[in-house]
């Protein structure tokens, strides 16, 4: 049998560490230490925030593409209703 130690951390405590990092340039054993987690976790949260980030990005460039072609679309249709 095998116990878990895992903890669970609030969404709001997870962004509360990240800003710590990234906006106020702590380095990540700093605010590990200062909030009572590993700098590993820490670490994972930073980085998982990366990647969600730019997986966003990637999302609004592809709808923003989606939308020229569609207003191409209707731009076309309306020029075509007015001929």
């Amino acid at each position: 049998m095998t116990i878990s130690t895992a903890r669970h951390y609030s969404i709001d405590f997870q962004y509360q560490v990240i800003s710590e990092v990234k906006e106020h340039n702590r380095l990540l054993s700093d605010v590990a230490k200062q909030y009572g987690i590993s700098a590993k976790t820490v670490y994972k949260w930073v980085k998982h925030s990366d990647t969600r980030k730019n997986e966003t990005r990637g999302e609004i460039v592809s709808e923003i593409a989606h939308l020229q072609q569609k207003i191409t679309q209707l731009s076309q249709q309306l020029q075509t209703m007015a001929s």
